[in-house]
Parts: C-alpha cells; structure tokens; sequence
C-alpha cells in the first residue's frame, strides 16, 4: 500500500491507483475534496488520501497513503499521470505507454516462469527474505502462478454495505479460490453525483477498464488473466477497498467530504518534473 505497483494497476483496474472521487453535492460539476483513510496492518498511525474532482478531472493526493505520490486523471488527452515527488518525474500512463510495457513483458516472462518454478523450493526464510525484497505488493504466490497456465481472475458480487452514508455493491476479485481484494462500488444515482462529475467517472473508470483488457502480457508475469469488468455494471464509484493479497491486507474508506473548494493549483502538476517512461516499478 505505501508503494506504487504497476501490477495493481493490471489486477485491479487502478482499483488500483484509483480508490477516489465519490461526490455527494448536486451540481453541473462538483468542487469537492473527499478524504480517505488508509489503513495497514501495524501500523498505528492512520495515513491520509485526498481526492479532488474538478472541471473533469480527478486529482487523487497521497495516493495509498504514499504522501510522494499522485495520480491525475483526465479526460483529453485521455490519460493517467503519475507524479513521483520523491524521484520528481512525470509518468503518463495510456494505451502507448501500455503496449510497451506489454512488450518488455513478453521479454520478461520466461525469466519470471522460471523463478516462479523455483519458489516452491524455497526454505521458509528464504520466502520471507525474497518477499522482503519485493515488497508485500508482488506476492511470492502471485509469482509462482506465472509458471502455470494464466488463470483468468473473475469478480463475484457478495451483497451490499453502507460505506460513509452510501450504499454500495461488494465485489470481490477472484483468482481461481484466492480472493485479492474486495471493493464496495456505488452508482452514480445512490451517491447522488451530479450527471457531470457522473460522466467523468464512467469516463474514467471506462479508461481504466481499456488499459487493463491491454495488459494481458503483463498480467501474465503473475499468471491471471484481467477480469471482466462488466458484472460493475453502473457501478462505477469506488468507496472503499480492501487489499486481501499477499501480507499487506490494507485498506482505504471513504471518511469525510470537504466542500469548502478545491484550490485551481491542486488540480496541477509541478513544473520542472521529468517526464519518464513506464516502469514496472518505483
């Protein structure tokens, strides 16, 4: 959770770098801040996301909890930045930008089967220090399905909730019995968005559905297929997530909506980044 991982982005469909912009004020567009609480397992201090939606754009600050990272969605051109504060670089993510990453997959993928097969020999200590190296966001598990044939990972419905005052639909996403995270999505209607904010929404979430059925290649480094996403239906608003991958098991919700404005410059990014390409990782 602290770390951004591409490869949530390919699992989740940015359920994954998205975890944002849920607006509760009828307007042609909204000027709200939604503020998130980031949850990881021990560790006592609760991190904090904000999440902007202004003039069809999505401005999602600490993205994960992560205070050097930030993740602008927008609509034309149609893509994701990702702003590195520490490492001060721009990285866009779209359908070019996907593609090649698919293609450095396909080069990495006989190198990852062949560790994969070998994780089952690994000693106990030998896990934890390899998965030490990798972070909770790679699970060894996820490796060691790349040996395999890729499974196609699916995602259940499992009843409804009330998150923050919004009634939501829970879907779990499946790889073959795993569950990996569990996300309570709501429609634009039970959280009385307004029809602008409501088309940039369905606009991104529709982007991000796009990028994730084109990185199948790079799904494959962890042996699942992208799910189908249709079963969301109009549910396009995520209120609260749970990573049940791996050991991290963190969590964001929806914990409070600030209406008093969003400031013009928060929408933006830094001057005088570099603009990098793609990478796998941080």
């Amino acid at each position: 959770m602290k770390k951004f991982v591409l490869i949530k982005f390919a699992l989740i469909s940015f359920g994954f770098l998205i975890q944002a912009a849920l607006i509760l004020q009828p307007a042609a567009y909204a000027d709200v801040i939604l503020e998130y609480l980031v949850r990881e397992p021990g560790v006592e201090k609760t991190a904090v996301q904000q999440a902007a939606v202004k003039d069809g754009a999505v401005m999602v600050k600490a993205a994960g909890g992560d205070g050097n990272l930030d993740l602008l969605y927008r609509r034309a051109p149609e893509e994701v930045v990702i702003v590195d504060h520490r490492r001060r670089r721009l990285m866009k993510v779209d359908e070019m930008q996907i593609d090649r990453i698919n293609q450095q997959a396909q080069l990495l993928l006989p190198l990852v089967q062949g560790f994969g097969a070998q994780i089952a020999t690994l000693s106990p200590e030998q896990r934890k220090r390899w998965q030490k190296i990798l972070g909770d966001g790679i699970p060894l598990d996820m490796i060691a399905g790349a040996a395999g044939p890729a499974v196609e990972a699916r995602l259940e419905t499992s009843g409804e909730r009330n998150v923050a005052g919004v009634k939501c639909r829970v879907i779990r996403v499946m790889h073959g019995s795993n569950t990996l995270a569990e996300i309570c999505m709501a429609d634009p209607a039970a959280a009385r968005i307004s029809p602008g904010d409501a088309a940039t929404m369905r606009a991104f979430f529709d982007f991000a559905k796009e990028l994730a059925g084109r990185s199948r290649e790079l799904a494959g480094l962890l042996g699942f297929i992208p799910p189908d996403m249709t079963v969301c239906g109009e549910a396009v608003i995520p209120v609260e997530y749970s990573d049940l991958s791996g050991g991290s098991r963190g969590s964001v919700s929806l914990h409070k909506i600030d209406r008093s404005g969003v400031p013009p410059d928060l929408m933006l990014v830094p001057a005088g980044y570099e603009e990098s390409p793609l990478t796998f990782l941080p």
